[in-house]
């Protein structure tokens, strides 16, 4: 995993199709980062920064986005969600469901 001087030196973080079930990835900076395919099924991503991520395909069954930042509900309808993934207060689950249920 590249450490986060190398994110800071203009590096992007690159995850795609990497096992991350049940990480804690709390607080994190995944701004830009390319989470592409990732399972992330039972994560956490508390307070995590998700400004310009990709999450195209990404597994987030069961995984916690509270208070996650910057996550939008473009890049959740990329991504594969469950009724236990538990979402950001600001992001409304039915808005998503109805953005997703044009697929």
């Amino acid at each position: 995993m590249p450490k986060a001087r190398d994110i800071d030196q203009g590096r992007t973080l690159d995850l795609h199709g990497a096992f991350v079930r049940r990480l804690d990835l709390s607080g994190a900076s995944l701004r830009d980062a390319n989470l592409t395919k990732v399972d992330a099924t039972n994560a956490i991503f508390r307070g995590a920064d998700f400004a310009g991520a990709r999450l195209d395909g990404a597994t987030l069954k069961g995984a916690d986005l509270t208070e996650a930042k910057n996550l939008t509900l473009e890049q959740l309808a990329r991504a594969i969600i469950d009724s236990n993934t538990a979402l950001p207060a600001y992001i409304d689950r039915a808005k998503l469901v109805l953005l997703t249920s044009g697929k």
